[in-house]
């Protein structure tokens, strides 16, 4: 989010989707995941997860970087998506990470994002 024109958020996040390995809510309620950072990741969900629910995640982070990411986490926004169909955009911020795994989504995004400029500049 921008305010008086400068980035507030402490990483910058990648917006490409990438699927969710698995998750401790159960089979399908976590669908995809919308962007993520080093901070926290914005998934989609078919239904709605309380504020504050602890969970356990995995995500595999494509190539170049090709890891598994394995985290605890906890929801801290759930709202409707826009386009309603009862999906919810649920945000999580890590809670436990190895310092690994941190930086490997460190690196994931920073790559993506560098990418994606090359792509603009191009065009």
């Amino acid at each position: 989010m921008l305010q008086g024109g400068e980035e507030r958020r402490r990483y910058p996040r990648s917006r490409r989707r990438l699927p969710v390995v698995s998750d401790a809510g159960g089979p399908g309620v976590l669908n995809h995941v919308d962007n993520i950072s080093a901070n926290g990741v914005l998934c989609h969900t078919v239904k709605p997860i309380p504020l504050m629910t602890k969970l356990s995640i995995a995500l595999e982070i494509p190539k170049p970087v090709n890891r598994r990411i394995e985290c605890e986490g906890i929801v801290v926004r759930c709202d409707p998506h826009e386009q309603g169909d009862d999906h919810f955009k649920v945000a999580i911020l890590y809670t436990k990470m190895t310092e690994e795994d941190h930086q490997a989504i460190k690196e994931f995004v920073e790559l993506d994002l560098a990418e994606a400029d090359a792509t603009d500049t191009e065009m």
